[in-house]
């Protein structure tokens, strides 16, 4: 399990111009769950909240205030991803896929079509549309498929880490979905073509998580860094007492604005003036 316990809040926000936010509130994880493999954001306004690790999956449809198990929520999970309205969740060699608030039974276990465990997953929850990452010989293997899993390809994937930890998937201004892939000490990567080529994120050191949703005006919020638990507490570092951060500032953050390294942000605000504030 990778090691994120001890890091210090290390998560920006992605904002589009215009982005709004629901306010803000602290959420703690379920026990056990300090250092989950996965989290995923729900695209959907009553969806689900999802961790799940070597301790299983557990799941909050009340953004986070209370957690739940699934049915076979105790068995170890290594990659979970929305599409359309179901989730689909990796055990390894296997998968099996939930409905979208995870409050049924899953269906049947199924094999993976692939010889290589698959280690990370992602998903659009408005399309078909699944990637899967297998990691054969040391590499990265993307795969993709259209149809919720029933055929899939292989793809280029030129400029994709050897070591992809996490996927996330966005809606990008009318065009194909948007990857945002998690690759450790190489930093936050995109892709704009259905993960064909992937290019680096400049100002990002190091992500080993990440995770997608909309915004109240529709945009795309991305939440990216090195400690889940604290993931929750992304929005009242952006308009907290701490961070003296304006709304207004928040919306026109860019990325190279973003130190992790420091953990700080450099604040443009009104009449020009510059600053620089903590993250937190």
């Amino acid at each position: 399990m990778r090691r994120v316990g001890a890091a210090c809040l290390a998560a920006a926000a992605l904002l589009a111009a215009g982005c709004g936010f629901l306010d803000p509130a602290a959420r703690t994880v379920p026990a056990g769950f300090a250092e989950p493999r996965i989290f995923i954001v729900s695209d959907e306004a009553q969806g689900p909240l999802v961790l799940g690790g070597d301790f299983g999956l557990r799941v909050s449809l009340d953004g986070g205030r209370t957690w739940t198990v699934p049915a076979r929520g105790d068995a170890p999970a290594i990659a979970a991803a929305p599409y359309v309205d179901r989730i689909l969740v990796s055990r390894g060699t296997t998968r099996q896929a939930y409905d979208y608030s995870m409050r049924g039974a899953p269906d049947e276990t199924q094999t993976w079509p692939f010889p290589h465990p698959v280690v990370a997953l992602g998903g659009s929850a408005r399309r078909d549309r699944v990637w899967a990452v297998t990691r054969p010989d040391g590499g990265a293997r993307l795969m993709y498929s259209n149809d919720g899993g029933r055929y899939w390809w292989q793809l280029p994937a030129i400029g994709l880490c050897r070591r992809p930890l996490a996927i996330a998937t966005s809606p990008h201004d009318g065009r194909p979905d948007r990857l945002w892939v998690a690759c450790g000490r190489q930093g936050l990567l995109i892709s704009d073509d259905l993960g064909v080529t992937f290019r680096r994120l400049l100002g990002i050191p190091r992500a080993d998580h990440v995770a997608a949703a909309r915004g109240t005006a529709g945009h795309a919020v991305i939440h990216f860094g090195i400690d889940i638990p604290r993931l929750f507490r992304l929005q009242e570092t952006a308009f907290g007492d701490r961070s003296g951060l304006r709304s207004a500032e928040a919306v026109g953050l860019a990325l190279g604005d973003v130190d992790l390294d420091r953990e700080t942000i450099h604040v443009r605000g009104k009449g020009g003036k510059e600053r620089v504030v903590p993250i937190g």
